[in-house]
């Protein structure tokens, strides 16, 4: 891998984790949910880069923000964590299979993120009444996942970071 390559990966890192402590900022009405916005640099990545490199930073992501936050290791870490991943993977699947948009996609990946959450609240907690936010929270995630969707489809649409990754002998000779 080159080293333009590292530098763009870690520059999604980067813009991923801003975005991240950003919208931990902005307050909503349902506990503990955020809009999910970092994860358009996830699901861009899906589609531009390799699976593996979008798992590495959606997982530094959220471990770098645990960092951050000081919830590194606890019940709010590993929801976010279980919620990160089962979303990727719910993310890659369809988005390999082609069944839906890229905007139904972030709709999955963003409803399976908070199924994910729900179900490490019910096995920490030990309390299967949690169960009953996820109605609630899965609304909402469908709003969030269309929002998504088409921020990522509208970058997907301009995009220039292709040109950047993919022109490998051209690119490579200029820098």
């Amino acid at each position: 891998m080159s080293l333009k390559r590292y530098s763009i990966i870690a520059m999604m890192l980067a813009i991923a984790i801003v975005v991240g402590y950003v919208e931990s900022f902005i307050p909503l009405f349902i506990p503990g949910f955020k809009l999910g916005l970092a994860n358009v640099v996830i699901m861009i990545m899906l589609y531009e880069f390799k699976w593996y490199e979008a798992l590495l930073v959606d997982v530094l992501r959220i471990i770098i923000l645990g960092l951050i936050f000081g919830t590194i290791f606890n019940p709010i870490f590993f929801m976010s964590l279980a919620g990160g991943l089962l979303s990727y993977v719910v993310m890659l699947i369809f988005s390999r299979i082609k069944i839906f948009s890229i905007i139904g996609v972030s709709i999955i990946g963003a409803v399976s993120h908070s199924f994910g959450q729900i179900v490490v609240a019910i096995i920490i907690l030990s309390l299967n009444a949690v169960i009953y936010y996820l109605p609630f929270i899965a609304l909402f995630s469908l709003g969030c996942g269309i929002v998504s969707g088409i921020i990522a489809r509208t970058y997907l649409k301009r995009s220039i970071t292709g040109n950047f990754i993919n022109n490998n002998k051209e690119n490579e000779e200029n820098v």
